[in-house]
Parts: structure tokens; sequence; C-alpha cells
């Protein structure tokens, strides 16, 4: 980080003007899906207080936000893997979409990252010309970050990031209070369609994570889905698998999911009575539409904690020990989170 600071920082902070400042870039070219999906929220409440807001993504989560009508464009980076973009230095982002982000001249960067700094992310700030940026967590010494809030990842929860942001630029607050996911009409009213031809209440399982280790394994599903429909007979159960992984012969109750996009698979957690999931993507798009659930976790504080429902109606399970799919104990702790009704 030396030679990146030494190559690439700014000589000095430039600090924040609020009284001319109209344009902001968020920046979320680390690929990850659930980060998108929470950020939804700060894009809302920018919007709502008056700013042009863009959104830097990447191929693989861009998707989330496609539809979103509060952002004015959304640029795309090369797909990369968590590890890749921490490790790597050189960044994702094509000289085209550089060029583009330059001449645009943001008023403000926000960089939501809670964690390391990628030695790229100096040289991408110096090549788009960023004038004043926001961070978190971010060394005093790095000159390009205008501001960087402390913020304590074992105890606070992921939305108090743009409580924060919100708060130091003034907002319009009234847009925090939800996620805001944009699913376009016609998805929803297909799916509805589909669901009102399936007998039972919908219940949306997904069974697969971030991580091999915080998946559920398909022994354990073959048994979620024996005790489910024996408590609540009558269901009709949709598995999430786009990546066509699931082996196991399913009852007549139990189907995949037929559609191939993520926006079919937002508007069937929409419309679900109930979803169970151990993936933090899939729990926040529950939470954007506040339906019940019951979220699975790895007794790890920075996951379990930072990354938590965060909201009533959902139950949160945590597996204290080993991995997910090694707990014995697991399929019958969620049985016992399931409502009395569906």
């Amino acid at each position: 980080m030396g030679v990146a600071k030494a190559l690439w920082d700014r000589r000095r902070r430039q600090p924040v003007d609020l009284s001319s400042a109209k344009t902001v870039l968020l920046m979320r070219n680390e690929g990850a899906v659930g980060d998108v999906v929470v950020d939804s929220a700060l894009v809302k409440c920018l919007h709502q207080s008056g700013y042009i807001v863009d959104f830097l993504l990447t191929t693989s989560n861009s998707q989330v936000m496609r539809y979103n009508p509060r952002i004015r464009h959304i640029y795309e980076a090369d797909p990369v893997t968590s590890a890749d973009f921490l490790r790597k230095f050189n960044h994702n982002v094509p000289r085209d979409v550089i060029n583009e982000l330059a001449n645009n001249k943001y008023d403000i960067i926000i960089d939501p990252s809670l964690f390391d700094i990628p030695v790229h992310r100096l040289r991408l700030f110096r090549q788009i010309k960023a004038k004043s940026v926001l961070g978190f967590n971010k060394w005093p010494s790095i000159k390009h970050y205008s501001h960087s809030f402390d913020f304590d990842c074992q105890r606070w929860h992921v939305t108090k990031t743009f409580e924060l942001i919100a708060d130091y630029l003034q907002l319009d607050t009234r847009g925090l209070d939800a996620y805001d996911l944009a699913v376009p009409g016609p998805i929803m009213q297909e799916v509805a369609q589909y669901l009102a031809s399936l007998s039972g209440k919908a219940v949306v399982i997904n069974i697969f994570a971030g991580h091999a280790d915080r998946s559920l394994s398909q022994t354990q599903l073959a048994e979620l889905l024996d005790k489910l429909l024996a408590r609540h007979p009558g269901s009709a159960v949709i598995l999430l698998d786009h990546r066509r992984e699931i082996r196991i012969p399913l009852p007549p109750e139990v189907v995949i999911n037929p559609f191939n996009t993520l926006h079919h698979a937002m508007a069937l957690i929409a419309q679900a009575e109930l979803i169970i999931s151990p993936d933090t993507s899939v729990v926040h798009m529950a939470a954007a539409w506040n339906k019940p659930l019951i979220a699975v976790y790895k007794d790890v504080l920075l996951n379990n904690r930072l990354w938590a429902p965060g909201y009533d109606n959902a139950r949160q399970i945590i597996v204290k020990c080993g991995k997910v799919h090694q707990h014995r104990g697991l399929v019958d702790r969620i049985i016992a989170a399931l409502p009395e009704t569906l």
C-alpha cells in the first residue's frame, strides 16, 4: 500500500463541498450481490435528497440495480472474486468505463466497503479524477478519502453505514427505512400467475451460500422438505437453484424455480409466504419486502451481526460449531422456527 500511496494518492485532502454537490458515484465493483441489495436504501435516500446517482458495479452484481429508476447510469466492471479483488495489483474497471467516469467529474464518490483497501483503489481514484471520497475505516494517511467514518463491524449492523453517510451529507432520511429493489411489473405479474397455478402457500428455499461451508447439504434439504411438509401439508415449495445442482428426488409439492433471471427470483421472494436461506443476498432481498424469513448463519461475529437480517419478521439461526452442512440438528432448529401458520 505504501507504493500505491506514493504513486496515486492525493497530495492534499479535498473536503466535501455540500453547498454545490449534485452528482454521486457509488462504487461496488467487488462483485458481491448482497452489498448492492443493502445499498439500494442509500440510493433511494440520495435520489430523494436531490442527488444524481451513478453506480459502478460488475457484470455479476449489476442486475440487482438494472431496473432501478433512481439511478442515472450503471457502469460495469469485469467480474472478479473477492479474493482477487483484494489481492491483485490491477483493478477490474475497463479503460472505456474509466474515461466515462473521469469525464463525469463527480462531486462525491462513496466507497462503502468496510474492510481492506486494495492497492488498486487509489489508482482508480486517480484515473477517474476523484474529488471528494467518503469511506469507512480507511487509514488517516490516505488523502484521497475526504472523510472516513469509524465503523464498528463487530457491534453494528451494515445499515448503519448509510445512516452515517446520510447524517454527514444532511440527506432526507425518509428513504432509509427499507431496502428499495425494483422489479418490473410484468415480471411480478408473471410470477404471481405462476404461484396461483400451484396449490398451497408458497415457501421459497435456498440452500446455497457464497461459500460451501455456509451452505446446507442436499441430505439436509431432503430432511427439511419431509419435516416441513409434515408440519405444513399442502405447501408449495420452490427451490432456488440457478446452477441446477440439486440432485435429490423431490416430492410432488416441491419444484425447482422455473425462471432464469435474478428479478424473477426477487419476485418469488416478494410474493412467498416464507423464505429459508443461508445466503445473505437472499436474506436481504427478503428484508426488502419484510417477508417471514428463517436465516441460517455460521457463528462468525463479523457476519452474523454485521449482516444479520435486521428486521422483526426474521428468525436467525446461528450454527455454533463447524460447517453448516455438517450440523446434524440444524433441520430440527429450522422446523422449530417455523411459524404456526403460513
